[in-house]
C-alpha cells in the first residue's frame, strides 16, 4: 500500500471510529469490551510498532500497526509499568500476496488496550475491538485478549517494546 493509500485508509478508519464512538461513560461504569471508549482519532498518539502475522489460520492474521497515547510514552520507553490512562490502539489490515511480497490489504479491525482502575481480571487493562465497518466485535477480554498477554506479565502485559536503530531509535530522552 502506498503512503498516500495508507493515509487515505487511516483517515477512513478514523472516520469510522468517529461514527461508531459515543460519549465515554465514567471508567467505573464502563464494561470490558465497551467500544464507546475508543478514541475518535489518533491525534496525541504516536506510532510505536508493527507486526505481521502471516499464518492465515491464526485468528490474528494480518499486519498490525500500534499507536500509543502520551500518557504511556515514558513507561513505554522504560518497559513499564504503565499508568492509568495509557492507551494502545492497534489498526489491523489483511495481508495480500504478490509472489514473495506481502502488502497491507483492506482493514480488518481496530483494537484498544487501555489501562484502567478496577480491571483486576485482566491485569488492569480494558480491551475493546471494532470491525472495519466501525461495529463492535464480540470478544471475551479475559480469554480472547488477556490470556495471550500473560506471556509478557513482566512488561505489564504489553508486547510492544522500543526498538533501538541508531539515531532514529527510541531513547529515554528523544521524542519526549
Amino acid at each position: 500500500m502506498t503512503r498516500s493509500k495508507t493515509t487515505q485508509y487511516l483517515i477512513a478508519l478514523t472516520a469510522l471510529l468517529a461514527a461508531a464512538t459515543t460519549t465515554a461513560e465514567p471508567q467505573a461504569e464502563t464494561q470490558q469490551g465497551d467500544t464507546s471508549v475508543m478514541p475518535t482519532d489518533l491525534d496525541g498518539y504516536r506510532f510505536i510498532n508493527a507486526v505481521a502475522i502471516d499464518d492465515p489460520d491464526d485468528p490474528l492474521h494480518g499486519f498490525h500497526h500500534f499507536y500509543l497515547n502520551e500518557a504511556g510514552m515514558q513507561a513505554f520507553r522504560e518497559g513499564g509499568p504503565y499508568p492509568v490512562g495509557t492507551e494502545f490502539v492497534g489498526l489491523v489490515y489483511e495481508i495480500t500476496r504478490d509472489g514473495p511480497i506481502r502488502n497491507e490489504g483492506d482493514g480488518k479491525a481496530i483494537a484498544l488496550m487501555e489501562k484502567v482502575e478496577g480491571a483486576e481480571e485482566t491485569g488492569g487493562w480494558r480491551f475493546a475491538l471494532l470491525g472495519p465497518d466501525g461495529s463492535a466485535m464480540e470478544i471475551d477480554p479475559a480469554k480472547d485478549c488477556f490470556e495471550c498477554h500473560t506471556q509478557v506479565r513482566e512488561r505489564d502485559f504489553v508486547f510492544s517494546q522500543p526498538h533501538h536503530v541508531g539515531e532514529l531509535g527510541w531513547t529515554t530522552t528523544k521524542g519526549q
